[in-house]
């Protein structure tokens, strides 16, 4: 997964810093997504309670022109997600006390991206494209019921592997772009299981706010 994840990046970048046509674009937002997920164990399977993150992104682009109005936008962006939970009772790999996650990824999307001229320097946009997500850190911050220590665990790697690192995803969203500044509104939902555990699955969804500029 490294390797074809490596691969496709490079290739992406490369397409789209070799084109004349290629316009730059960078920028940052805001992340909230929620994972969702089931235990089967037999016949019997369990919906997991849902898990809540926020975060931010910052990266780049290059929208490639490709027909009157059409582009397609390669990028890269790194993103970071933090979330919490109260566990009350233990069951289905939970420890009681308090649970903090921080996750670390390197997203590419390959995004086909369709511009309507308005009056002036304003456009509008819609978008559309897979992205391909690699986990570089997943830690779980524990402080148990009744210890006043916090152990932190990988969730990567080692013993205490819960997730897969490689995720896929289909998103889309709109924006506009006045001048050079761009607002965007966009929701990907993940189309693999990140459970590395036998008898889960898990998928994630995250709406995504943001704001940047083309240079």
């Amino acid at each position: 997964m490294k390797k074809i994840f490596a691969t496709l990046l490079a290739a992406s970048l490369m397409f789209a810093a070799t084109d004349a046509f290629a316009q730059l674009s960078a920028g940052l937002g805001y992340i909230n997504a929620t994972e969702n997920g089931t235990y089967t164990n037999g016949n019997t399977t369990t919906t997991l309670d849902p898990q809540a993150f926020n975060g931010v992104y910052v990266g780049a682009n290059y929208s490639v022109d490709m027909a009157s109005g059409l582009s397609l936008v390669p990028g890269v962006y790194v993103s970071a997600l933090f979330g919490s939970k109260h566990v009350d009772v233990a069951g289905l790999g939970w420890i009681t006390g308090d649970h903090k996650y921080t996750e670390f990824a390197v997203n590419v999307p390959i995004n086909a991206v369709y511009s309507y001229a308005l009056n002036g320097d304003t456009k509008l946009f819609a978008y559309a494209g897979p992205i391909m997500q690699f986990a570089l850190s997943h830690k779980d911050a524990l402080t148990a019921t009744g210890s006043n220590t916090t152990t932190t665990y990988d969730r990567l790697n080692g013993d205490n592997q819960e997730r897969n690192p490689f995720n896929l995803y289909i998103g889309g969203g709109i924006g506009a772009q006045v001048a050079n500044i761009q607002i965007v509104l966009g929701y990907d939902h993940s189309l693999l299981n990140i459970d590395s555990r036998d008898g889960y699955k898990r998928g994630r969804s995250a709406i995504k706010l943001g704001v940047g500029m083309a240079f």
